[in-house]
């Protein structure tokens, strides 16, 4: 670490002086004073939790309403990550209908999230 013997002592004994605080309990000398806080980050927080799991469970229950074939286009491209092509040769047809299909099924969802009050992802 690029320090001397004489000095690594010394930042020993200087750090078992260093105390760690609860951040849950106080001291009693401390009781009215304010808990420290300790911001979690944006994606963390319980509001942004709470909303991104809405949109999901709204997303999942617009999904529902799509035939089947829609659905494994959306869910493939989506979750699983994979290019118009490869759904393609899953599914038996070309590059192009996939796309067609992928289309039609984000403004079929689309219908749905709108009658639920729901225009774009800003709302959550």
């Amino acid at each position: 670490m690029g320090v001397d013997l004489e000095r690594w002592r010394q930042m020993v004994v200087e750090l078992r002086t260093v105390g760690l605080i609860s951040a849950s309990g106080r001291g009693n000398d401390r009781d009215n004073a304010a808990a420290p806080e300790f911001p979690a980050k944006q994606e963390f927080q319980p509001d942004n939790i709470c909303a991104h799991e809405e949109l999901r469970e709204m997303l999942m229950s617009a999904m529902k309403t799509l035939p089947e074939r829609y659905q494994k286009v959306v869910v493939l491209y989506y979750t699983n990550d994979l290019t118009m092509k490869e759904i393609g040769g899953l599914l038996g047809i070309n590059e192009s209908r996939v796309s067609q299909i992928h289309k039609i099924a984000l403004e079929k969802m689309a219908v749905v999230l709108q009658s639920a009050g729901i225009h774009s992802s800003g709302a959550f």
